[in-house]
């Protein structure tokens, strides 16, 4: 296994464990956020009901895991299958960058100051 991809995997895993943290947010948190753990309700929701999407926080956090976790690979895993090969030392680097963009986009950067 080459080096970008156990990067790639641990950017990925990070992700995964950030998803832990959304509980504890308080306030409205931010844009992209809102996006993950609004976006998890309204599909829950959709499935079954309101009332069961605000009763029931298994499947609410299952579905917000999922939809971070696709949110973050939109951007990594094109990046990462274009340059793995290509710019493996630069590639490293992209990813990298931008696992820690997306983790400050969810809990620092773009504060939603509106509310839902």
């Amino acid at each position: 296994m080459r080096v970008v991809d156990k990067v790639f995997l641990a950017a990925c895993m990070v992700v995964a464990g950030s998803t832990a943290a959304l509980p504890f947010v308080r306030g409205y948190g931010t844009g992209l956020l809102q996006l993950v753990v609004l976006g998890a309700w309204a599909i829950i929701a959709k499935l079954s009901s309101g009332t069961f999407a605000d009763q029931h926080h298994g499947p609410l956090w299952v579905v917000a895991f999922l939809l971070n976790m696709l949110c973050f690979c939109l951007v990594a895993v094109p990046l990462w299958l274009v340059s793995r090969k290509r710019l493996p030392k630069l590639a490293r680097i992209l990813i990298i960058c931008w696992t820690v963009f997306y983790l400050a986009m969810l809990f620092i950067l773009f504060p939603a100051t509106d509310g839902p």
